[in-house]
């Protein structure tokens, strides 16, 4: 577990290429004590038959792609969110206390698609500033389990418009940001209870788990400062490192939000989500 507070070439990098890998911030127990949580879940999910498998996509069904907000009634889960030197980490960087936004859960088992290049803060809309991801990898992660890519420097870019481009059997949405001339696409890989975090504003996606049996098992929580005036999303849901939740004031026109965005509730059953409390 890395001392806190960051050394200055770790803020550097965060400010600079907007993304940070911090190497074992959680230990097996505690990542097994969270997949353990997530097993209770599923289990009661596949019981009340919110989970059915289609044979078509036959592991893809059974493990959907994203569970999400389910911290707001387990304690477990909360506290592995909240865990003081993984917080330590990001109020280091930001300079103030983060707000938890949401939490998603991934299973991505093989065979499962990617994601195009997106920008979090696009749908979910903070203003001012942007969100912060604190993504947790469960399982080791590398391109052929379907690991996160980026595009470093352009979370300085702005929010952009998403196109629509030729659908591809490799990701789920057919609306993507196309990277920017003159800026790389980076593959990141990761060991067991490594933390990546990085801004709001970041092109980044994930790749097609093409192995024939690795899961790429990952916690992600997004964050805003404390300072957050307006967001879109869970406006009224906010959780400060303390467990206590707060709200700030709903942003009702952000800057960028596609009506058709694989992110809006409606298009739940296509992204394969469920929301705790709504599915």
């Amino acid at each position: 577990m890395p001392d806190t507070p960051i050394a200055f070439q770790d803020r550097q990098q965060f400010d600079e290429q907007g993304y940070l890998i911090v190497k074992g911030v959680y230990s097996k127990r505690e990542l097994d004590e969270l997949h353990q949580e997530y097993v209770k879940i599923w289990t009661e999910l596949m019981a009340l038959g919110k989970i059915r498998q289609n044979r078509e996509r036959p592991l893809e069904s059974l493990f959907p792609n994203r569970l999400r907000d389910f911290h707001r009634d387990n304690p477990v889960i909360t506290a592995f969110m909240l865990k003081q030197e993984a917080i330590a980490i990001l109020e280091s960087l930001l300079g103030e206390e983060p707000l938890a936004i949401q939490s998603n859960y991934y299973f991505k088992p093989p065979g499962t698609k990617g994601l195009g290049f997106h920008q979090d803060n696009a749908h979910i809309g903070i203003e001012p500033d942007t969100s912060y991801a604190m993504w947790v990898s469960i399982d080791a992660t590398d391109g052929e389990n379907g690991s996160l890519f980026f595009v470093p420097g352009t979370h300085k870019l702005g929010l952009a418009p998403s196109e629509v481009v030729p659908g591809s059997s490799n990701a789920y949405s057919s609306e993507i940001l196309r990277k920017p001339d003159g800026y790389q696409r980076i593959q990141v890989e990761t060991e067991p209870g490594d933390v990546v975090l990085f801004n709001g504003n970041m092109y980044h996606g994930s790749s097609k788990n093409v192995s024939s049996y690795r899961y790429r098992r990952s916690f992600v929580t997004h964050f805003a400062r404390a300072s957050v005036e307006r967001i879109a999303l869970n406006y009224s849901h906010l959780v400060s490192k303390h467990g206590q939740r707060v709200r700030r004031r709903l942003n009702s026109r952000p800057k960028i939000i596609d009506e058709s965005s694989i992110f809006q509730y409606r298009d739940a059953a296509f992204y394969d989500q469920i929301i705790h409390g709504i599915f």
